[in-house]
């Protein structure tokens, strides 16, 4: 009986095909459709050409929100389904996550940038899109939706959580009313408040060292060393974390990094 129940259970070849194909085509797509990518560069090769309408063209006083949008969809979305590409269905937190990603940035959207969501409508109608074709393949949909209740939290990761949280969720709110006065089409602090949204959920979520949380604590930190070494590449644009804010990310990423490698060795 107990073998029927275990076969029975086993994902079918073409889910595990589609899933991993699909995956890997919305890295793509966040890559560079959605240039995730290429304005990951942008502190260090800005694409401003000298105030022209272009929308592949970020303007020089945007290159800080460039790498927001560069953190939030190639490292963080698109880094947890590059981790989903090798056994997919043994993690749902990965694509749990990559899904209340998606969720927050559009709350974040709808609640700074009223407006300008309005009249981008379809970037709601995308995303849903996206999560719904993911979820058909996915063989576990339930557990990513839901995730199980954890065998136990790391202390030393909460306690890094909590400490980046005390510091960045005023920028968020900072950012949000930033973007909520802004009034040109450009969703750069908004996205910023989105962001950090997702990297601090990220970093809870690798403290609950379910299946998963290795991967997904490795995006974490290279986001924050990311995030520190862009800040020192364009420190005195608008929003940027500037020098100190740049060092210290690198620092908290570094030792992020390292508690969690020896937490996961002491389990």
């Amino acid at each position: 009986m107990n073998t029927v129940v275990i076969k029975n259970e086993q994902p079918k070849g073409w889910k595990q095909i589609g899933f991993v194909a699909t995956a890997l085509l919305f890295v793509l797509f966040d890559f560079f459709f959605l240039e995730g990518a290429t304005e990951a560069l942008e502190p260090w090769l800005p694409s401003d050409c000298g105030g022209c309408n272009g929308e592949s063209f970020v303007p020089d006083s945007y290159r800080w929100f460039a790498v927001s949008h560069g953190a939030l969809l190639a490292l963080m979305f698109g880094g947890s389904l590059i981790a989903l590409l090798r056994r997919p269905f043994e993690k749902p937190m990965l694509l749990h996550f990559y899904a209340v990603g998606h969720l927050l940035f559009l709350a974040s959207f709808a609640a700074t940038a009223p407006k300008l969501a309005i009249g981008k409508a379809f970037v709601f109608v995308m995303f849903a899109l996206i999560l719904s074709i993911l979820f058909a393949f996915y063989h576990k949909r339930a557990a990513a939706i839901k995730l199980a209740a954890p065998t136990g939290y790391s202390s030393p990761l909460l306690v890094l959580t909590t400490i980046a949280a005390i510091f960045l969720i005023p920028i968020a709110i900072h950012a949000g009313i930033q973007q909520w006065s802004e009034t040109g089409e450009y969703f750069g602090w908004g996205e910023h408040t989105a962001m950090l949204f997702v990297l601090l959920y990220g970093s809870f979520l690798t403290a609950s060292q379910r299946a998963g949380s290795y991967a997904l604590g490795i995006i974490v930190s290279l986001t924050f060393m990311y995030l520190g070494v862009s800040a020192l590449a364009v420190p005195d644009h608008p929003g940027s974390w500037g020098i100190v804010g740049g060092i210290t990310s690198i620092l908290f990423g570094v030792v992020y990094v390292s508690v969690m490698i020896y937490s996961n060795r002491m389990r």
